[in-house]
């Protein structure tokens, strides 16, 4: 590590605005405008960068320092230490869920042929290269130039909560030097720049999955210093791994996402949350399934006449069985199993005066069973980009209905709102439903993720929860950030929900006068304009999905053909594959989204398994079959999705009754 930095004034003297610091500005200006800005405005840092009487170089705090020695002397040894022994995420296996799903055949291909060579694979990567490599702690910065170059990363994420270090970096490595070799060798430095634990959690997930989250196995994570927030965030990135490759999408969950939409479309004239509604001051219950709920029920019951109340996910059994009928209820999901509940749910109790608030991709039998039916698109689904097309579109609607239900709401105008049930973890450990559901009555089985860890709880004390429902508080949190003007009350008794006000059910005593649930209802739906068929049929007619399919799908071929006639091929393939993915977006956002996640899945596998194979013989053997498997499945996923582009327009057309979601070619 070179120890080249420029004159820096010894003890109390501030750093003198050199011509290196200059040209490490103009180096932000080129490659990280949005921080340079922010540069530009330093005027006296809060703590000195300095060369004390020994020549060691530090950052006072006060009368403290940053690193306990020199930091060029700290910062070798420890990326010495590194090096030694570099902490290394991993995928431990392959999961073969589903054998016959386009995933599962690339997979089994795969390792089909690396049976038929006996070849044995390694525990971990073979290569010391990574895609990913993430810092924890930025200090001064002398480590990363080293890093680099050890890792050979394509994209190299430095988190770092304390803006000043990131000014008197300016001062000490060459900024310049750094961007310009990275660029050359292909890499991305994303700098992040947050004082929580949870921002930074966020940021990574964005970042990991703009630059291709199908190559994270093998990702190198470093931690600089000591500092409690940063390892809170090292701890939580381990924690949270396998949620970076989770809910990419898959092709088959697209189609049937289409064919639900156009069957929901098609069903009646339906209303659409289409844009943002003027505020609204009618409070609202959100009441979701927690087991929380079951202690809430005489309060939701007690105060319902004096607010709107609205039911989520398995939480509408919960209410229906204690005579609260909610005035609507939210649904996210398109699986089979939400909508058998659904309709026994109907069977039991009815759903009569209850309106469906669901996304347009729910299984067609819920918008038939509820008499008054809005529905809304989801951003990044397939359906959104055709006929939700200069529409609202609703961005962070999950990973759970909580996420769904709290962006329509907003949207819906309201600016009042009162959680129950929305616990976002429990009290007691793998207990996450109310007692009502059905999961509740052991009618079906409890699900959770496998990791479990404590979080501070809405009311004192701690909770337990696990990845999924973390993931879904992180979201309703930056939502609520995003919109100060609302006033969140979270009367459940699980996770503390940051941007809420905790609340104990029983001193809620709501004063407002009585609301006319009938006319406020109806009001909202009167204000949702009605989605006609004659405008869906048009809609469809001017997408030309069809010719969009065609063009897209020769740019995949093409890049595939040129690695399959490869003697030897490298993994330049596998990255041009993944930029693809945006044009493809570009050319027709609708064909992107479905394409992108089963693409991702795809390079995943083929990534983990490529990084285990020891033998060069082996490896250049498989790497053709691999390509040319992926080929063979995109011509399968390219037919698929022409019969349905076929069918969606004949369903429009009243030329057969539905689209099947599933095709066997």
């Amino acid at each position: 590590m070179a120890e080249t930095y420029p004159a820096i004034a010894k003890n109390d003297q501030g750093p003198p605005a050199t011509a290196f610091f200059t040209e490490n500005m103009t180096a932000f200006r080129e490659h990280v405008p949005n921080l340079y800005a922010r540069l530009a405005q330093v005027r006296s840092p809060h703590s000195r960068l300095l060369v004390d009487d020994e020549g060691a170089l530090n950052i006072a705090l006060g009368d403290r320092r940053f690193y306990g020695e020199d930091a060029v002397v700290f910062t070798q040894r420890q990326i010495d230490l590194y090096f030694e022994g570099p902490e290394r995420r991993f995928i431990k296996t392959l999961a073969f869920k589903d054998r016959d799903s386009l995933e599962g055949r690339y997979k089994r291909a795969l390792s089909e042929a690396l049976q038929s060579e006996a070849a044995n694979l390694t525990e971990q990567r073979v290569d010391q290269s990574s895609h990913f490599t993430i810092v924890f702690g930025l200090g001064l910065g002398l480590h990363l130039e080293p890093l680099l170059d050890f890792t050979s990363c394509a994209e190299m994420i430095v988190v770092e909560p304390n803006f000043d270090n990131l000014y008197h970096s300016l001062f000490v490595i060459d900024w310049r030097t750094l961007f310009e070799q990275a660029t050359e060798a292909g890499c991305a430095i994303h700098l992040v720049l947050e004082k929580n634990q949870d921002a930074i959690a966020s940021h990574l997930r964005r970042l990991i999955r703009l630059g291709n989250p199908a190559l994270l196995d093998g990702v190198y994570v470093y931690q600089h210093y000591g500092s409690s927030l940063l390892t809170e965030a090292h701890q939580a990135f381990n924690r949270d791994y396998s949620l970076h490759v989770m809910g990419l999408g898959f092709f088959e969950d697209e189609m049937v996402m289409m064919a639900n939409a156009v069957s929901n479309l098609k069903h009646k004239d339906v209303r659409v949350l289409a844009s943002q509604q003027l505020p609204r001051t009618e409070p609202v219950f959100i009441c979701g399934s927690g087991p929380s709920i079951d202690r809430d029920l005489e309060v939701i019951a007690a105060q319902r006449d004096r607010a709107i109340v609205v039911s989520i996910g398995s939480g509408l059994r919960t209410l229906l069985a204690h005579g609260i009928r909610p005035d609507m209820h939210v649904e996210t999901e398109n699986h089979p199993t939400n909508a058998a509940n659904i309709e026994r749910v109907a069977s039991e109790f009815g759903l009569t005066g209850i309106t469906l608030l669901g996304a347009a991709t729910v299984q067609p039998v819920m918008t038939e069973l509820f008499d008054e039916v809005i529905l809304y698109y989801r951003e990044r689904q397939s359906p959104a980009p055709v006929f939700g097309n200069g529409l609202d579109q609703m961005g962070t609607a999950g990973p759970t209905v909580a996420n769904g239900a709290l962006v329509t709401l907003l949207h819906l105008g309201f600016r009042e709102l009162y959680l129950f049930g929305i616990d976002m973890g429990s009290r007691q450990e793998d207990h996450y439903h109310s007692a009502d559901t059905y999961i509740g009555r052991g009618e079906a089985k409890e699900w959770a993720g496998d990791v479990r860890f404590p979080v501070p709880a809405n009311f004192g004390g701690q909770a337990v929860t696990e990845s999924i429902l973390d993931w879904s508080r992180n979201g309703l949190e930056n939502v609520l950030k995003m919109t100060p003007s609302v006033r969140c009350v979270n009367c459940s008794d699980g996770a503390r929900i940051a941007g809420t006000i905790p609340m104990l059910p029983r001193v809620l005593d709501l004063q407002n006068p009585p609301v006319d649930h009938g006319g406020v209802m109806g009001e909202i739906r009167g204000k949702m304009p009605v989605f006609p068929l004659e405008l869906t049929n048009r809609i469809w007619r001017e997408t030309d999905l069809a010719t969009a399919t065609q063009e897209i799908f020769a740019l995949f071929d093409a890049v595939l053909d040129s690695a399959a006639e490869r003697e030897d091929p490298d993994l330049v393939w596998v990255y041009e594959m993944y930029d693809l993915l945006d044009e493809a977006y570009a050319r027709s956002p609708a064909i992107g989204i479905f394409l992108f996640g089963t693409t991702c899945l795809y390079l995943g596998s083929f990534w983990w398994f490529d990084g285990r194979i020891e033998d060069a013989q082996i490896r250049r053997r498989f790497r053709r079959t691999a390509v040319r498997e992926m080929r063979r499945l995109y011509g399968d996923i390219e037919r698929r999705l022409s019969v349905l582009v076929a069918d969606v327009g004949r369903c429009i057309a009243g030329q057969i009754p539905y689209v099947k979601s599933e095709y066997d070619i």
